[in-house]
């Protein structure tokens, strides 16, 4: 038996894999930046699941930093 890749994880999981915190994917649910039913779906009170492919297709669709304009992060200097 194939495995299939999965779809949709718990978030606490997504987290772990994305080394985000789940205050950063509340704010993205809670500012509109994720939509219900496509990059996440509540399935009970307290069973929040991650969809994985739209997530990846999310980061894709992000401009680069440099194409913003930010400055290249630096390595700080211990003193």
């Amino acid at each position: 038996m194939e495995a299939l890749p999965l779809e949709w994880v718990r978030a606490a999981r997504y987290c772990e894999i994305a080394g985000e915190s789940m205050d950063t994917v509340y704010d993205r649910i809670a500012g509109g930046t994720w939509a219900a039913g496509q990059h996440y779906k509540r399935t009970g009170p307290k069973t929040l699941w991650i969809n994985l492919p739209a997530i990846n297709q999310w980061i894709r669709n992000q401009p680069h930093v440099e194409a913003l304009g930010f400055p290249r992060a630096s390595k700080s200097k211990q003193v």
